[in-house]
């Protein structure tokens, strides 16, 4: 899976390279987002900006969070719930070639770098961030928007927590995505449909592998829940 993500990781980076591309990709889905009546990036940050206290932190999340959580919860399927772990493993490495496919085919410009409509790039105004300044230099390519798989993994973590754990607490790993996508558009580093289609990416291989047989994860019975359990997802 270290060598899954590697690949990943290094194939965004040869991904990049073709601004004009990204940049009229980035106009063409700011103008269909409008056509579609989702909410505007710029007015959401101006909103969420009123106070800026929360800014840094928000940054921190970001930079931060994605890749220790999907580590520690491959960590935790792997050691402490093995019977779903082809499954999660599937789910990661399909999502992940998903999502590169989708780098190379639709390079897109993030929000923070579209110009005429007043977002901030927050990473590098209030700091941390983990681009560099000037788009092409640094490991991370800056023109890989779509899909955001730090909404999709969000997601598969909360989804694994929760059909995976025990307890009442498992529903709070709920808000993970939520916070997650919303911190990825005020940001100005993904645009809603970049959120939505990582979203979508993850659901579907989720129903796909669940109807493997070799991939099955049968969930031992627990006292006081009803079986069959949706094989989705809580």
């Amino acid at each position: 899976m270290g060598v899954v993500i590697g690949a990943y990781e290094l194939g965004r980076h040869f991904a990049d390279g073709r601004p004009g591309e990204a940049f009229a990709h980035a106009r063409w889905l700011w103008d269909l987002e409008r056509t579609l009546h989702l909410p505007d990036e710029s007015a959401f940050q101006k909103w969420a900006l009123g106070w800026d206290g929360w800014v840094r932190a928000a940054n921190e999340y970001y930079v931060r969070v994605h890749f220790p959580a999907i580590l520690l919860f491959m960590a935790w399927m792997w050691f402490r719930h093995r019977e779903g772990w082809p499954r999660v493993r599937a789910v990661i490495a399909v999502t992940a070639a998903a999502a590169l496919a989708l780098h190379f085919a639709f390079p897109l410009a993030p929000p923070r770098m579209l110009p005429g409509h007043g977002l901030i790039d927050l990473m590098n105004v209030y700091g941390p961030s983990s681009y560099s300044s000037k788009p092409g230099e640094g490991m991370a390519n800056q023109f890989a928007a779509m899909p955001s798989l730090h909404v999709g993994w969000a997601l598969l973590v909360a989804w694994g927590a929760i059909r995976y754990g025990g307890g009442r607490l498992r529903y709070i790993f709920a808000l993970h995505p939520v916070l997650t996508f919303l911190i990825v558009v005020v940001t100005a580093n993904h645009y809603w449909t970049d959120g939505i289609v990582g979203c979508a990416i993850v659901i579907v291989t989720l129903w796909a592998t669940s109807r493997i047989p070799a991939l099955a994860d049968r969930m031992p019975e627990r006292t006081g829940v009803s079986l069959p359990r949706d094989s989705v997802g809580a």
